[in-house]
């Protein structure tokens, strides 16, 4: 019995054994019996390591040792360029806003890029991801609590709020130049099923 299992041993090892297996390279390690393989490793990912580190140094030069912009420096350079568009919105009356076209504050785009990050940030919590009224009102019904709807009529409430229903004031924590922008998206979300109608229905 003992012979047996010790062939049955041997002939396991021999199964298990590396040496006759093509292009490999024996690198001459062996414990307990598993002995070690030294492959080169593949072309793509030697190109994807070196290339990682090629990649780290220019960065890291470019943004640590020759004055390269940070994500802040990015961000006030954007919103320099916002300002600049729209220097007569900052100043205006928010009642001069109902005869903006809202298409055209549509088209641009990088404006209601920012103008969707606040609402996400600063809105969708009492009136949800898609303004459908969480326990602010519905904002893509019809209906209007405060106002006769419009540009004008969102652009003051970002401006002063309604604080005596819950609603804080956003002027001062907007960018001026984006309430209008923020009013465009607000009056192009498609309706959603939330909260029911409240206020009177404006068409």
């Amino acid at each position: 019995m003992k012979k047996v299992e010790a062939k049955m041993s041997d002939d396991t090892k021999e199964s298990n054994s590396v040496e006759n297996v093509p292009g490999e390279i024996i690198q001459g390690h062996e414990y307990d019996g598993i002995q070690e393989l030294d492959n080169p490793l593949p072309r793509w990912w030697l190109v994807t390591f070196y290339g990682t580190i090629v990649f780290s140094i220019f960065y890291y030069g470019y943004y640590e040792l020759f004055g390269g912009p940070s994500h802040d420096a990015l961000f006030q350079s954007e919103m320099m360029i916002i300002e600049e568009r729209q220097p007569a919105l900052t100043d205006v009356s928010s009642e001069d806003f109902d005869s903006l076209d809202v298409n055209s504050l549509l088209a641009d785009s990088e404006s209601m890029l920012a103008a969707k990050d606040h609402f996400l940030t600063k809105c969708a919590a009492c009136h949800g991801q898609n303004g459908e009224g969480l326990v602010g009102p519905n904002l893509t019904d019809k209906y209007w609590i405060h106002s006769k709807g419009g540009i004008a009529a969102i652009v003051e409430a970002i401006r002063v709020g309604y604080p005596e229903k819950g609603m804080p004031p956003w002027g001062e924590l907007i960018p001026p130049e984006l309430h209008v922008y923020i009013s465009a998206y607000v009056l192009n979300l498609p309706a959603a099923e939330g909260k029911p109608p409240q206020g009177d229905l404006i068409e």
